[in-house]
């Protein structure tokens, strides 16, 4: 393909006028078929979120049928400011009829050279000469990273870019194109990337450049996606295999000429299928050795072959491995059986180097087979017992398999280092970081890496990853892990918690956010958690932690009403102010609450089975107020307490001056 083809595009601009404090919106747009009405929604719709640096482009669709469009929103600094002295940024929205793209397949690349030099508004809808696409420019810029991301795409889940802050814009945006470019032609009419997205906005980007993964989002890692792609059964691993076995300038071309609109939940298989008929697919019929061999066999091949140093004949069992595994999912039973040949027969402990090129596919598909298709904490403690001394490819064989659960994820990370250790901890999720440091029983090495990371990445006060406080108060910030894990050390304990609030909600606390910290079920159970938050709000911090302390009390509105007026109340040396001189009638109490009242109270009064519910209203509360009772010990009246602390002042005071004479006589 090559040469020119024109376009006609609907465009609005998104923004503020100047010296005002008017909301963001449309300032002008075409009159075209889409509508001012319309143009807000897609602005909306497909917002990236709050992006600090700029420019950054965004590639969104609306329509469908005869009415899909494809969009381009090109955002920028408006150089003007607001009522308030703040930036404006300015958004110019480009929607360019499906048919028209589609016709002589144009690339985002050439959409954003030629919608990049026009000042808007103009008059009418814009029409510019656009360069079609190029399959060999694009083909330049493929590697594995792009390979994985569209193939990734084709699970329908958010795949988001890490570790690529350093890139400039523009080629971010080149490999959008190229992601965009190895999926048929008829995906963009669904598809939505952006150059840049905000982490912590809820938006509706599938493709993205982007600080941190959100949960539930594939990440991929900038540059070093062949450290990252897991061996899945599933149509994006036959994806990927396919355009790593096929040409990318002739992949690029076919996939340019599937321009039927299709829709991401049927484009797998499709796309898999046109591809087969024209013999680009690596999953074909004729791959060697018998029919009917069982994984079982073929890994007992493996370890005769490894055993008598044949590693060049480990190729055809291997592939039949793979397509086995591809093919079908093993029952447990078989994966447990797997799992006994690999561990009696050693096959983790063979050479990295012994096996030269078929290194990687080698442990893929042995830990598919005995450890799959998710590896699960006691998984990895299976391989750690087989493979003592865990080379570093099979780690990064193990850090390609999907993790059951993230503290597999963050105990592999562990047994890296440098800047592979980094990379795998970019790619973990706050949330996941979080639920692994949070998970019982406590390891203090997962803890650490995880408080190291989140404390990293609110380095800045909290604006960097505004999901950490939402993460750490759903898991009552960590409390339980913290305290477990350093009982002896009230220090250490109060310089994490500080840190890890510094980091969720930066360096001084305002009142809203102490009182979600407070107000945490987990914070009772920690005083060290409860000092470090009082000590990043201030002055405020007793009277806003009472408040608390009355809410998780859980009393009646009317005693909880009382308590609050006692607090009130100035202090006195006589007795507390009266709660209920009616209280209601007594309730029956769960032998648990019994204990709870006990612990709380103390050596006190003694408790009885059944006492609580045997006195009367008025007992119990005075003996809550320290009051003595008749036939009792009681409560020391306020006149004892103090003879005993100035029987005590009086006693330590002379027996310091008797220590002074005896130093001086002598």
């Amino acid at each position: 393909m090559s040469g020119r083809t024109r376009v006609t595009a609907e465009w609005a601009v998104w923004g503020k006028r100047s010296g005002t404090r008017d909301d963001y919106g449309i300032l002008d747009c075409s009159k075209g078929p889409l509508s001012r009405d319309d143009f807000a929604e897609i602005m909306t719709r497909y917002a990236p979120g709050t992006l600090e640096h700029l420019p950054q482009v965004t590639l969104s669709w609306v329509g469908g049928g005869d009415t899909a469009y494809i969009g381009m929103a090109i955002q920028d600094w408006s150089g003007r400011q607001d009522g308030l002295s703040r930036d404006i940024a300015e958004t110019r929205y480009f929607g360019v009829p499906y048919a028209q793209a589609a016709a002589s397949p144009v690339s985002y690349t050439a959409l954003h050279h030629a919608f990049d030099v026009c000042a808007l508004p103009v008059a009418g809808p814009l029409s510019v000469e656009v360069d079609v696409l190029d399959p060999h420019a694009i083909a330049e810029t493929v590697d594995k990273t792009v390979m994985g991301a569209a193939s990734l795409l084709l699970t329908g889940k958010e795949v988001c870019v890490v570790r690529g802050e350093s890139v400039p814009m523009p080629d971010r945006l080149r490999f959008l194109d190229a992601v965009a470019a190895l999926l048929p032609y008829g995906l963009r009419t669904r598809l939505t990337a952006s150059t840049w997205t905000d982490s912590s906005a809820k938006h509706r980007i599938m493709l993205s450049f982007a600080k941190h993964a959100r949960e539930g989002a594939h990440s991929v890692v900038w540059g070093a996606y062949e450290n990252e792609h897991p061996l899945r059964h599933d149509v994006a691993t036959r994806y990927f295999e396919t355009l790593l076995a096929g040409s990318p300038e002739d992949l690029v071309g076919r996939l340019a000429m599937m321009t039927e609109p299709m829709s991401f939940r049927t484009a797998g298989h499709q796309t898999l299928a046109l591809l087969d008929d024209s013999r680009q697919t690596l999953v074909h019929a004729g791959w060697p050795g018998p029919p009917g061999r069982t994984a079982g066999e073929d890994l007992n091949l493996c370890a005769d072959f490894i055993g008598h140093k044949r590693h060049q004949e480990l190729k055809d069992p291997l592939e039949r491995l793979y397509h086995l595994l591809v093919a079908a999912r093993l029952t447990d039973d078989e994966v447990r059986g797997n799992r006994e040949i690999i561990e009696g027969r050693s096959l983790l402990r063979a050479g990295p180097r012994s096996l030269g090129g078929l290194r990687d596919r080698f442990y893929d598909v042995v830990l598919a087979a005995g450890y799959g298709p998710e590896l699960t904490l006691e998984g990895l403690g299976d391989v750690r017992r087989s493979a003592p001394d865990l080379p570093r490819p099979l780690v990064l064989a193990m850090a390609r398999m999907p993790p059951a659960e993230p503290a597999v994820s963050l105990r592999l990370v562990s047994c890296l280092d440098g800047e592979e250790q980094a990379r795998a901890l970019a790619a973990l999720q706050t949330a996941d970081l979080v639920r692994a440091a949070a998970r019982e029983p406590f390891d203090e090495d997962i803890l650490w890496m995880a408080y190291t990371e989140l404390v990293a990445r609110g380095a800045d006060g909290g604006t960097e990853d505004t999901g950490i406080a939402a993460a750490l108060y759903e898991h009552g910030y960590l409390a339980d892990a913290v305290e477990a894990c350093h009982p002896q050390d009230g220090d250490m304990r109060f310089t994490m918690f500080r840190h890890l609030l510094t980091a969720a909600y930066g360096t001084a606390l305002d009142r809203q956010a102490y009182e979600e910290i407070v107000g945490c079920p987990a914070v009772p159970r920690s005083v060290s958690l409860t000092v470090a938050a009082s000590s990043l709000y201030g002055w405020e911090s007793e009277r806003v932690l009472m408040e608390a302390f009355v809410r998780h009390a859980q009393l009646d509105p009317a005693t909880r009403n009382q308590v609050r007026e006692c607090l009130a109340a100035p202090a006195s040396r006589e007795r507390a102010p009266a709660l209920h001189e009616h209280p209601p009638a007594s309730r029956e109490r769960a032998p648990a609450t019994r204990e709870v009242v006990k612990e709380s109270l103390g050596p006190g009064p003694s408790f009885a089975e059944g006492s609580l519910q045997q006195r009367d209203g008025n007992e119990f509360v005075a003996m809550l107020r320290q009051e003595p009772r008749s036939g009792g010990h009681g409560w020391p009246e306020p006149w004892r307490i103090t003879l005993i602390v100035v029987l005590g002042v009086g006693f330590v005071c002379g027996l310091i001056y008797l220590v002074i004479i005896l130093v001086l006589q002598s």
